[in-house]
């Protein structure tokens, strides 16, 4: 009995050895296993990757100008790849802007006065510096425009640089309001205009004188009455000046000043002259001589010989 029970169970192992397969069996059924899985599997979905094209984001700062209020301005900004350029324009007295929808990519940013755009203000190196004498860079600063980000801060203040050096106001129609300006511009002279005073209980007579800023060496002035408390240069050709006030014959001298713009208190310790800007055919207006506190050496010599 215990001999056919061995025979049988030696037979069955021989029956399920001549059933099994060998190694190269076995790779081939793994193999063609592989296939039909990844024959079935689905492809997966290609994810696009975002790009710069059609991204856009704002441009926002505050604006300003060399007078009392700030009238209506084109503010513009230029793009520095393709030259396009995106505007909003603001309303009399408005001290704040912000364009939208600009593609990504980096701007200059200039304000042009309305309706002629013949004063233009730019967003520059000078402008950062804080605009007086100690300041040499005039250079435009590149803003980069990023995908949703509204960059703040962009100011285009500078009025006092050569705007033949920064492109015209864009004539275009389909911005309301727009006169004649940039380089169509008529050529005028201008003015400039303030008012007087001495640290005294009278005001003698001054000689109240503008120089081109430009370095030229050119300059005019008038020569006031005992007590004027106001003066007005005219004839200037459009530029900028600055602008001080001698006492008839020399003597002590006061210039349109940083410490002017602090209010001449104690801690207005920065007496660097202002450039003022001249507009053809305009008067600039509040532009007062008073700085009479300035170290010596401060401002040019008097200038009547």
């Amino acid at each position: 009995m215990k001999k056919k029970l061995v025979f049988v169970l030696l037979s069955l192992v021989l029956t399920l050895s001549a059933c099994l397969p060998d190694q190269a069996q076995i790779d081939q059924i793994v193999q063609a296993t592989f296939q039909a899985l990844t024959a079935q599997a689905p492809a997966a979905p290609a994810t696009a990757i975002p790009t710069a094209a059609g991204m856009t984001g704002s441009i926002s700062g505050e604006l300003s100008f060399p007078s009392s209020g700030v009238p209506p301005l084109l503010v513009v900004a230029f793009n520095t790849t393709t030259g396009q350029y995106y505007w909003v324009q603001t309303v009399q007295d408005q001290t704040t802007y912000q364009i939208d929808d600009l593609p990504v990519g980096k701007y200059t940013v200039f304000a042009y006065a309305l309706p002629d755009g013949k004063l233009v203000g730019a967003y520059d190196q000078y402008y950062v510096c804080g605009m007086h004498q100690g300041c040499t860079d005039v250079s435009l600063i590149e803003v980069d425009v990023q995908a949703g980000v509204v960059t703040p801060n962009i100011n285009p203040g500078d009025w006092y640089g050569d705007s033949t050096q920064w492109p015209s106001m864009p004539n275009d129609p389909s911005i309301p309001n727009l006169g004649v300006g940039g380089e169509n511009a008529e050529t005028e002279l201008g003015g400039i205009a303030g008012q007087l005073n001495y640290p005294s209980n009278f005001i003698p007579s001054l000689v109240v004188t503008a120089f081109a800023a430009d370095g030229s060496g050119d300059y005019s002035y008038i020569i006031t009455n005992e007590n004027s408390s106001t003066y007005q240069i005219e004839n200037l050709p459009a530029g900028n000046y600055y602008v001080v006030a001698y006492v008839s014959g020399g003597g002590l001298q006061a210039g349109y000043t940083q410490a002017v713009l602090c209010g001449l208190s104690a801690e207005c310790t920065d007496h660097l002259l202002l450039p003022v800007p001249v507009k053809a055919g305009q008067v600039t207006n509040g532009v007062n001589p008073i700085d009479w506190y300035a170290p010596e050496g401060t401002f040019p010599p008097y200038p009547i010989p």
